[in-house]
């Protein structure tokens, strides 16, 4: 999965293309041993920002990156922990990274990659479960 992919994803919403690019990613993450209960810390915080609202939690949306990078760290052995690490910061870099002008403009764009961020975070895990994921 390529930076252009993730950013595809976030920008645009799910496709077809992409989402079978996905389903690979998450089969590859799973064959170098990222577990579930690995990418299930990262998706509970996700999942958390999600419920509280992305405005009141753009913050804790933000520390997702050096939450990642510190997990990632501690264990260095684990490609697919790598990986992910790497998809993820994509991620939260696209839905940051709106060119928009106009506060609430930038802002309702912000809110939509977030949304297609979550997508795109949920189809990863969905694919790494159904890999057989543990």
């Amino acid at each position: 999965m390529l930076q252009e992919d993730v950013r595809q994803w976030v920008t645009n919403g799910p496709a077809p293309e992409i989402i079978n690019v996905a389903k690979k990613f998450g089969e590859q993450i799973k064959k170098k041993g990222l577990t579930t209960s690995q990418i299930r810390q990262v998706f509970s915080k996700l999942k958390s920002i999600e419920a509280k609202g992305y405005m009141h939690q753009r913050s804790e949306f933000m520390m997702l990156k050096p939450f990642i990078a510190y997990a990632a760290g501690r264990q260095s052995k684990v490609q697919g922990l790598q990986d992910l690490k790497d998809r993820v910061t994509w991620g939260i870099d696209a839905v940051l990274d709106v060119k928009e002008t106009d506060e609430r403009k930038h802002l309702e764009e912000e809110q939509k990659r977030f949304r297609n961020f979550c997508k795109f975070f949920e189809a990863i895990l969905a694919y790494h479960r159904a890999s057989g994921g543990k």
